[in-house]
C-alpha cells in the first residue's frame, strides 16, 4: 500500500474547510444558530480537517516541524472533542471556527502548497 504524500492531505483540507465556509455563506451568527443541519455539516467538517491532519502527520512526521506556523495539535484535536462527547462545542464555537479559523487555515494551507509546489 503506498502512503499518500503530503500535498494530498493538504488538499483534502482545503477542500473540507472551502466546502465549510461554503455552507454558511450568507449567514451571520444567528442565522447560524438557528440552522442545525449547517451546524451539523460545518461541526462534520471540522472533524474531517482533524482526522486529515493527524493522518498527515502520522504518514509524514518532519511535516510538523517543516511548518510550525499551523496549530496542528489544535486541528488534531479538534475532530476528537467534536466526537468525543466529554467536552461538547457550543454554537457560538463552530461559529467562530467558521469565520476565524478556517480562513486562517486556508491561508495557511495556500502558502504551504505554493511552498511545495515551488520544490522547497
Amino acid at each position: 500500500m503506498t502512503t499518500q504524500g503530503p500535498v494530498y492531505y493538504l488538499e483534502r483540507m482545503q477542500r473540507t474547510a472551502e466546502e465549510a465556509r461554503l455552507f454558511v455563506r450568507g449567514m451571520d451568527g444567528a442565522a447560524f444558530a438557528g440552522n442545525k443541519l449547517v451546524q451539523s455539516a460545518v461541526a462534520y467538517s471540522l472533524c474531517v480537517i482533524g482526522a486529515t491532519a493527524a493522518e498527515l502527520l502520522v504518514k509524514h512526521p518532519e511535516f510538523e516541524p517543516e511548518h510550525p506556523e499551523v496549530c496542528w495539535n489544535e486541528l488534531r484535536d479538534m475532530g476528537e472533542r467534536l466526537l468525543s462527547g466529554e467536552t461538547s462545542m457550543s454554537v457560538d464555537d463552530l461559529w467562530t471556527m467558521v469565520v476565524h479559523t478556517i480562513p486562517e487555515l486556508l491561508s495557511q494551507l495556500e502558502a504551504i502548497r505554493h511552498w511545495r509546489a515551488e520544490g522547497e
